[in-house]
């Protein structure tokens, strides 16, 4: 009785290891499969070691809304002025931020109950490139876009009002994703 029970105790064992080995196999040949990798060799960075400067050109304005671009231009400035990596330069940068303010537009979003509307939502786009100066590479390219709602008055003045405003918020908060994109695909 003790052999027969020693037999199959080893045969449960060789089953066992049989069973696990096999777990194993299956479990890295499904995750090699889903994508998932278990290192990762780094990726050479296009951003150019030597770039210590970057040049914020003016913001070429597409649309019909005055002044969007010196205010785009003045964001993108303050926000480049806080940033360790490059220094902001007026001429002559390592690298030159350009930006195009593609799109605007602005549709009623709610109606009150007479049919007039209550407010509208405000869409910009901005196409933004990344250019090393000295060979006029680009090195990133990306579209960005940001909408606002804003109240509509009995006014045209309080309406152009509140959609500068809300073209105003639109840009700060566009402006910090172009900042952090640039060092994201870097």
């Amino acid at each position: 009785m003790n052999a027969a029970f020693h037999g199959l105790f080893i045969r449960i064992c060789k089953r066992g290891l049989q069973r696990s080995i096999l777990l194993i196999l299956m479990i890295c040949s499904f995750a090699g499969g889903c994508g998932y990798k278990f290192g990762e060799a780094s990726k050479p960075a296009v951003f150019p070691a030597n770039a210590k400067t970057i040049l914020i050109e003016s913001a070429v304005n597409n649309t019909v809304i005055t002044g969007v671009e010196t205010e785009l231009t003045n964001e993108l400035r303050r926000e480049f002025a806080l940033d360790p990596n490059l220094k902001t330069t007026v001429d002559n940068g390592d690298v030159n931020l350009k930006t195009v303010i593609s799109f605007y537009d602005d549709t009623p979003s709610a109606y009150r109950a007479d049919g007039k509307e209550l407010t509208r939502s405000g869409t910009l786009r901005v196409r933004c490139s990344l250019i090393q100066s000295g060979t006029l590479k680009q090195l990133w390219k990306n579209d960005f876009s940001a909408s606002y709602t804003y109240t509509v008055t009995d006014s045209i003045q309080g309406t152009l009002s509140n959609r500068r405003r809300a073209i105003s918020q639109m840009i700060r908060d566009i402006t910090p994703r172009i900042h952090r994109s640039i060092y994201d695909s870097f």
